[in-house]
């Protein structure tokens, strides 16, 4: 039985799908499908692709001696109650590692994500944005939504917090983390550095592709079908797939290229700067503990 020896902790929209797409490509690291198995964030359950340890031991059932490193990337684990504690707990040894970014784009970027997987239905980030005291307490969540915990925009963002709890749990010689601004000026350089935590030799990546652009819906009616079809056409795709012998019709797909489309809403200055006073606590925490000036981040809020 294979078990991981690494784990991408978190956090979402830190540059996590690039990272472990480019480490999935290396000939000495196996990382399983689906990249975010999700099974040790058992307080997220709509968030877990396996539930039982048999089926999750079975996605790292590809691994062979020829993989140094043997990981998985679920996103929401640092953000989790339980995760933490319960990777400590059944792989004492495993590495970790984290993904950090400034808190405000986090958020904005997260809601970007919720609408375009429809767990959110309030398309202007403002008024999202107010509701978080609402469902934190279960009221006002969307219906279709799979878990309102990914719809707190002022707590999924608070990194200082989430990577003080691991540290606690976790040695620090177990955890290392980079910081979303630098992986993307230079990939090569964080590729390189991560690969070195794992102990895998370099495999001469020098090309490292865009991954998972930040892209939003033209039309929110035609996003809701394409990402939350109804399941009798569902199903009839499959009964037409198989009578004509193909993996894929292409009809989705090709909705989807048309409605999403790159770039963000724009944010009044106003709310930026509330969010900025609301994340400055955490974002001095994160400092103290990566020994690193995050001021840019705290902007006027400082």
């Amino acid at each position: 039985m294979t078990t991981p020896n690494f784990i991408l902790a978190g956090a979402p929209k830190c540059g996590t799908t690039a990272l472990a797409t480019y480490l999935r490509q290396h000939p000495r690291i196996f990382m399983c499908m689906p990249k975010e198995p999700g099974y040790f964030a058992a307080d997220l359950p709509e968030h877990r692709y396996v539930s039982t340890w048999k089926d999750y031991t079975a996605l790292f059932s590809g691994a062979t001696d020829e993989h140094r490193a043997v990981g998985e990337a679920s996103i929401f684990y640092m953000y989790s109650d339980s995760a933490i504690t319960e990777i400590r707990r059944t792989l004492p040894a495993a590495k970790l590692i984290v993904m950090l970014r400034n808190p405000v784009d986090l958020a904005i970027s997260m809601h970007s994500q919720a609408l375009r997987s429809r767990d959110e239905d309030v398309v202007d980030f403002a008024d999202a944005w107010t509701l978080c005291a609402d469902r934190r307490a279960g009221r006002k969540v969307p219906p279709r939504g799979r878990d309102h915990k990914i719809l707190l925009y002022d707590t999924l963002p608070l990194l200082g917090l989430q990577l003080q709890r691991l540290l606690q749990t976790f040695p620090e010689s177990q955890v290392r983390w980079w910081f979303y601004d630098d992986f993307a000026n230079d990939p090569a350089q964080t590729y390189r550095e991560v690969l070195a935590f794992l102990d895998v030799e370099h495999d001469g990546r020098d090309a490292f592709p865009l991954v998972n652009p930040r892209r939003h819906a033209r039309w929110q009616s035609l996003a809701q079908f394409t990402q939350k079809t109804p399941r009798p056409l569902v199903r009839a795709a499959m009964y037409a797939k198989r009578r004509v012998g193909i993996q894929r019709l292409g009809v989705l797909d090709a909705l989807r290229s048309v409605n999403f489309v790159r770039g963000q809403q724009a944010i009044a200055p106003a709310l930026m700067e509330e969010m900025r006073a609301h994340f400055t606590p955490d974002i001095r925490l994160l400092e103290s503990i990566t020994g690193r000036s995050l001021a840019h981040w705290r902007g006027a809020a400082a």
